[in-house]
């Protein structure tokens, strides 16, 4: 058959031939293998295929299988470039996919590597929320007991700044030597402040009441013992008051005989005292300014304090600014026990405080002042205070 591009004869190719070197257009040229990888393909090609046809089995009608035979021999070239050729388009079609292994199938390490990423994450998550949960309820609840902590040591350091001030108050105004009722904390800070143990009785569950005192310091677990009857019956005055609350405490007057008699005793001792008033206005030796006039006759001054004013203007003239008494919440009616002298005489502070305390020097330990101390007043005007202790001495009657 001749070309009619040319006189040549083209070539027939038959099975088993070697490839030409050319191939149709648009297709790869056919590879030429070397003896030695053909060797190799064919051993491979064998091997594959009678895997396949162990794998293939046919079950006729009567039961028996059938596996197809492999054929032996040599392999053409054509064989295993078919071969090749297989292989490279199902490794193409199927990329990453075993042999046998169906593609919608899951590989097992894929199962594995996401059972492990979400160990990975979950568990994590878990540890980290539990102890999350402990360490919000580790610190809210140390906060909560810092914070109950703190808030009682806040009380505590109150409650014995306010029996401090009450403490000082009763070794400074109380009269030494008179009995003194407490509880126990409290008979301790006044013992610190220099009252002797025998002038302190400590109240408690199983003690005698106040009445046989002459001061009761009225705390918290003194009231807790004694609720109300305190105030109403046994000690209806008050001498001074400190703190407020749960903290306060209250010095208060003791009536041994009962409150009615108390209440009776102090109105005879007022009635004594608008009479010594009266008396110690009209003494040309004494001045009184406006404002403590009122004072005198109204019977309010302690008895003790006019009959050493009248004593003391005897030696000094005596110019009396106003009257007072020493103590927070002081209940009305409570004798005032000091008074405010301003200098007289043309003397100095200095010298007119000496001369006071010269010319008191003599009285009766009962009608001689507990101190005599400068004093500047809140206008700025300064002044010597006379003062005496509490409580002031009644007579109760019917004794």
């Amino acid at each position: 058959m001749a070309d009619k591009g040319g006189d040549r004869e083209l070539t027939q190719r038959f099975r088993g031939d070697a490839r030409a070197a050319t191939s149709p257009a648009g297709s790869p040229a056919a590879p030429v293998l070397s003896a030695e990888l053909r060797q190799r393909l064919e051993t491979a090609v064998i091997a594959e295929r009678s895997v396949a046809a162990a794998r293939e089995q046919n079950r006729p009608p009567g039961g028996e299988v059938t596996t197809p035979s492999v054929r032996a021999g040599p392999l053409t070239e054509d064989e295993v470039t078919e071969w090749i050729g297989t292989a490279g388009k199902s490794q193409e079609a199927a990329p990453g996919v075993a042999p046998g292994v169906a593609p919608d199938a899951e590989p097992e390490s894929a199962s594995w590597l996401g059972a492990g990423l979400a160990s990975l994450i979950v568990i994590p998550a878990l540890v980290i929320g539990s102890l999350t949960v402990v360490a919000v309820r580790h610190f809210t609840g140390t906060g909560s007991l810092s914070a109950a902590a703190a808030g009682q040591e806040v009380a505590a350091r109150h409650e014995a700044a306010v029996r401090g001030q009450a403490a000082a108050w009763v070794a400074q105004q109380v009269t030494p030597g008179v009995a003194v009722s407490c509880d126990q904390m409290m008979c301790a800070a006044l013992e610190v402040r220099g009252l002797p143990s025998r002038d302190l009785l400590v109240l408690g569950p199983v003690s005698r009441d106040p009445r046989s005192s002459v001061v009761v310091v009225e705390s918290g677990a003194v009231r807790a013992l004694f609720g109300t009857s305190l105030d109403r019956a046994w000690a209806p005055a008050v001498l001074a008051s400190f703190g407020s609350g749960s903290a306060g405490i209250t010095v208060r007057v003791v009536a041994s005989h009962g409150a009615v008699a108390y209440q009776t005793a102090l109105a005879g001792d007022t009635a004594a005292a608008k009479a010594a008033g009266t008396r110690l206005l009209a003494d040309r030796r004494i001045t009184v300014q406006t404002s403590a006039r009122s004072q005198l006759t109204g019977g309010l001054v302690d008895l003790r304090l006019m009959s050493a004013l009248t004593v003391l203007s005897r030696h000094l003239p005596v110019s009396v600014v106003g009257f007072g008494n020493v103590g927070p919440g002081v209940s009305a009616g409570v004798p005032l026990r000091y008074a405010d002298l301003s200098p007289a005489g043309g003397l100095t502070q200095a010298g007119y405080s000496r001369s006071v305390r010269s010319a008191l020097s003599g009285l009766d330990t009962s009608f001689r002042p507990v101190r005599t101390v400068p004093v500047v007043l809140p206008d700025g005007q300064a002044v010597l205070r006379v003062e005496f202790t509490a409580p002031s001495p009644l007579q109760p009657s019917g004794s």
